[in-house]
């Protein structure tokens, strides 16, 4: 049953030293006022108080009010296995590991649906309000995540290869049900990776998220293995791989494709130009590509054509050793304007699920990129991506209020660049959590 709160009725407001209305605005002394877990207005405390006369307050001296932090990119029911599979680790041999891990048919359902709940707990302990979940077991997940405290875009997997292609509609059919959804989960569709979806299978399911108007999210570029496989059907991902032998799934009606995993997706229709489209009289969908570690110029050009927008996940890159192949190109990214935000993928990978740490991370490898840039990352950016920017990401009239309170440091400054510093330097644990204007920490 969903969560009801009395808070998230009545019309009060919270009082803080400092509010980001978004990562590029921040107002000292200021308050938001709420009612229906909605947000009224946001502003210094005096001018509110006179346009709320009345109004219940709480304050929260010494802290910062901050927009709820948006993950784009995570695997909730992997909680499990967190700790479980050491790195660094090539990902061909932990995606082996990970598959000798999972749960006996007959313990699934309560094994994932557990873990499900422990990912959203962990989120919310950081801060983290709202994720994109790619669940391959949404008939137990959903069911779990329904009626919050964690607002959830969750991404139905899907995979489709070879002698399984015939199963792709009954995995698309499960991917779209809508029979848990509710206020706090909405649906998504994600073909998993060129190495499990085969390309008409692709057009497939983009076609079908455009047709039901939902989001998409798929594993692209993510490793080097994966042009080879698309080309050949061989390499580390592919015949010689040995849970692809294991699985025994390839045939020769598979598909080749020689360009790469970029110029597969604008093939099979997943980075249409979105000019194109428009024209077309199509709308457009959200599509958050998870990764992207591996893409020269030419195929970033066909990624800022396309609209999607790209999770990036730090840590988990450097647990699986990319760093050593080169440097992700998320700063080319953002210097062509496509759509970058910061994400944790799974407790499989990353030892925690806190945003703000991956924002950390990035800046002591990155201390020339500017801290408002970063918390853009985790707010504003990833809340695009999900297609919710009109919803949260900010702490504005109108926006759900999807809130953090973190303790403000104010020994560098009270300006905006100064506390954003702080916050990514200090990664501070929040000492409450707002969802919908709901308490949920």
């Amino acid at each position: 049953m969903p969560f009801f709160s009395t808070d998230m009725l009545r019309r009060q407001m919270f009082v803080a030293d400092a509010l980001m209305t978004h990562p590029g605005e921040i107002i000292v002394h200021a308050g938001m006022a709420v009612e229906h877990g909605r947000i009224m207005a946001v502003g210094p405390v005096d001018q509110l108080r006179s346009r709320f006369s009345g109004i219940t307050e709480q304050h929260f001296p010494g802290h910062l009010l901050c927009p709820g932090f948006v993950n784009a990119h995570t695997h909730l029911e992997l909680s499990f296995l967190c700790g479980k599979i050491p790195g660094p680790i090539a990902f061909p041999d932990w995606v082996l590991q990970l598959f000798a891990q999972m749960p006996h048919p007959d313990d699934t359902a309560n094994v994932i649906a557990h873990a499900a709940r422990q990912g959203a707990a962990e989120c919310i302990r950081f801060g983290v309000t709202t994720v994109g979940d790619i669940t391959r077991w949404p008939e137990f997940t959903r069911p779990k995540l329904a009626g919050g405290p964690l607002r959830v875009v969750s991404f139905g997997e899907i995979t489709a290869l070879g002698k399984r292609r015939d199963l792709l509609q009954a995995r698309l059919d499960a991917a779209l049900s809508s029979q848990a959804a509710d206020e706090y989960v909405s649906i998504g569709v994600s073909p998993h990776a060129p190495y499990s979806v085969e390309g008409p299978a692709l057009r497939k399911v983009v076609t079908a998220a455009e047709i039901h108007q939902v989001p998409l999210a798929m594993h692209l570029a993510e490793n080097t293995e994966e042009g080879a496989f698309l080309a050949t059907l061989d390499g580390p991902l592919g015949r010689s791989w040995p849970l692809m032998q294991k699985l025994d799934i390839l045939d020769e009606q598979v598909p080749r494709f020689v360009g790469g995993p970029i110029r597969w997706g604008r093939q099979y229709g997943l980075l249409s130009h979105k000019n194109l489209k428009k024209s077309a009289g199509l709308h457009a969908i959200s599509i958050v590509l998870a990764h992207v570690n591996y893409a020269d110029d030419a195929e970033l050009k066909i990624l800022a054509d396309s609209g999607a927008s790209v999770a990036w996940c730090p840590r988990t890159h450097a647990y699986f050793g990319h760093h050593r192949r080169g440097e992700h190109p998320w700063k080319k990214m953002l210097d062509r304007s496509i759509p970058v935000c910061l994400a944790t993928d799974s407790l499989a990978s990353n030892p925690d699920l806190s945003l703000l740490r991956e924002a950390r991370h990035v800046w002591q490898c990155h201390p020339e990129i500017s801290p408002v840039v970063l918390m853009e990352m985790i707010t504003t950016r990833p809340a695009q991506a999900l297609g919710l920017s009109e919803h949260i990401g900010r702490l504005a009239a109108g926006f759900s209020a999807d809130a953090v309170l973190l303790p403000l440091d104010t020994s560098t400054g009270m300006d905006t660049s100064a506390i954003c510093a702080a916050m990514v330097h200090n990664a501070p644990e929040p000492a409450a959590v707002w969802v919908m204007g709901r308490r949920v920490k």
